[in-house]
This record gives C-alpha cells, structure tokens and sequence, in this order.
C-alpha cells in the first residue's frame, strides 16, 4: 500500500516577528530546528522510510528536511527540490508583519486575503526589491511562470502538476515518499488526494513539523490519513493550530 508523508516545515525567524513570508526565504529558527529534528523522531519510531523526498526551493523546508534526514541518518535519501511546491505567494504583503498589514488595509481585508479561497492579495510591481530579488533567486525560471501574488487556489493549482507528474507515479511506482513543505503547498497536495472543495480547501490547516501520513491503494485513494501530533509541544503546537480562531489577521 503506497506511502504518503506530508509535513510543513518548521518555525521561522519571520514567524517570530509575525511577518508574512510567502517567497520570502526565511531561515529556521531554533525552535524550528528542534521541530524537525522531532518530527525526524516521530518517524522514526512509527518505523517510517522513505525512498525519495519532494521539497519546495524555500530555504525553511530544505533546512526542514536537512534536519530530518540527518536526524533518520538518511543523507543518502534522493531529493527532488522543485519551485512548484513554494509557499503561497503574499505579493505585497511578504515581509509585512501582520498589525502592519492590518493598520492599512483593515482587519477584513487582512482576513480575506488570508482566508478568502479566491482572494489576491496586492501584487509585486516590476520595480519592487522584492520582486527583483526573486528573479534573481529563480533565475533559471521563465519570469513569466512566477508569481507576483496569488491566492489560496492559485497556489493549489501551481501544486496539482507536482502530484500529477511526479509525485503520483513515484507512489504507484511502489515508492515511500515524504514531501516537506508549506501550509498553502501542502493544502494543494490535500485538495487532490482527498477531493476536498474550495471551502474544506481554505479550511485545511497543518501544524509545523507534524507529519500528516496518508495510506493509499493503488489508484492513490486515501484508505487512511494520520496526524502523528505525539505529546509535549508537538501536542500543543498541533491542537493550537487545529484549534485557533479563524477571524483574525494576525496568527
């Protein structure tokens, strides 16, 4: 039975400043070190391996997975790193902290931005440093694919191709595979496992570094799907997220 395991990276230095991050390519902090490094944990004594990881371009996943491999004493394990498994892109909201953002444009905006499944938020100009940053770092992307803002769907649908193209046939091919990347990224690889609809979509939520595995027949249907949230702060840090308001721009 194929092997799916999900897990969104740990906590980020922008996190602590309660800043949006999108692209914007914010280190682990500490913290989030020492998630990862439990998470590795986790899977370790669920007696999970992996015969190929999936990671986003983004410094937190790839030093999320660096953590977790070195944790499992998987150096070894192959690794395909690919642009399209990034976070949600913010547009003009990256790197704003959250009151910031809020004392402009309203709380409401803030939340619909946020929340609102359709919902873009302001996008990057030609001549924002933010922008010209990411060309840069993406250099060997036609500028034209990436994005300068997007909403929760439009980051859904830059993941399905991922799914369909890569990740999917590893699965059938017998492969265990672990993805490691963000909140919006892994709400998309969601939507196409469980067949959620846009309202299950924007509702789906996952914790830092708590891995989420999915047992799958053949044809890649979901015969079960586990949280392995654990105790201690992982506990926590899973139940919080589960249970935060929904309201708020800030989180």
């Amino acid at each position: 039975m194929p092997t799916l395991v999900l897990i969104r990276h740990g906590a980020t230095r922008w996190g602590q400043e309660n800043r949006f991050a999108g692209w914007g390519d914010t280190p682990l902090s500490v913290a989030g070190w020492t998630e990862a490094r439990k998470a590795a944990q986790t899977l370790r004594r669920a007696n999970l391996e992996f015969d190929v990881a999936y990671c986003s371009r983004l410094l937190r996943a790839r030093e999320t997975l660096e953590a977790i491999t070195e944790t499992m004493a998987a150096e070894t394990l192959p690794v395909v790193v690919d642009w399209r498994l990034n976070e949600r892109h913010y547009g003009q909201l990256q790197e704003v902290t959250r009151p910031a953002a809020i004392a402009e444009h309203g709380n409401a905006q803030v939340v619909a931005w946020r929340r609102d499944y359709h919902a873009v938020p302001p996008l990057l100009e030609d001549d924002d440093p933010r922008w010209l940053e990411q060309v840069a770092r993406f250099a060997d992307i036609d500028p034209t694919r990436l994005p300068r803002g997007e909403s929760l769907g439009d980051a859904a649908a830059r993941v399905r191709p991922v799914f369909e193209e890569e990740i999917g046939p590893a699965l059938k091919a017998g492969k265990r595979v672990l993805v490691v990347a963000h909140t919006s990224s892994i709400r998309g690889l969601a939507r196409v496992i469980e067949n959620l609809d846009d309202e299950a979509s924007a509702a789906f939520r996952i914790a830092t570094a708590i891995p989420r595995i999915y047992q799958l027949d053949d044809d890649l249907t979901p015969q079960s799907s586990q949280d392995l949230a654990g105790g201690g702060r992982a506990g926590v840090r899973y139940w919080a997220n589960k249970l935060k308001p929904r309201g708020l721009g800030r989180f």
